[in-house]
């Protein structure tokens, strides 16, 4: 998976909420300041050619639409993170953020609920 600039994955972010759209359609979604239309159509052939994006023509329009999904690319990403930065242990991530104080006690028995849970099932 080729990473991704922030612009890229701004209009990715973009065409996830809409599912499919030409260019106009994809700068409708982006929030305020928005790029130039030729910014967002420059960022589209690049998503397009790093195979994140695809195209049908309708006449002189082209509607573009993701070929990766928002979980999948947020699996590959997080994966790849752990990887970079954790050693692939998320044991070690946990353990970052929960050290540092950047998960508050909600999130914190949220999580614990959620593992709770996962481990019961995984036990079955």
């Amino acid at each position: 998976m080729q990473e991704l600039t922030k612009a890229q994955e701004d209009i990715l972010k973009a065409l996830w909420k809409i599912d499919d759209g030409a260019v106009s359609d994809i700068l409708d979604q982006i929030p305020e300041p928005k790029p130039a239309y030729n910014t967002v159509a420059t960022v589209v052939k690049v998503l397009e050619k790093k195979g994140y994006v695809d195209h049908k023509t309708y006449g002189k329009t082209n509607v573009y639409f993701p070929l990766i999904s928002q979980d999948t690319y947020a699996k590959k990403l997080m994966k790849s993170t752990i990887g970079s930065f954790f050693n692939g242990s998320i044991k070690q991530m946990v353990s970052h953020f929960v050290k540092d104080k950047d998960i508050n006690i909600h999130e914190l028995e949220s999580l614990k609920e959620m593992i709770e849970k996962e481990i019961k099932t995984q036990k079955k």
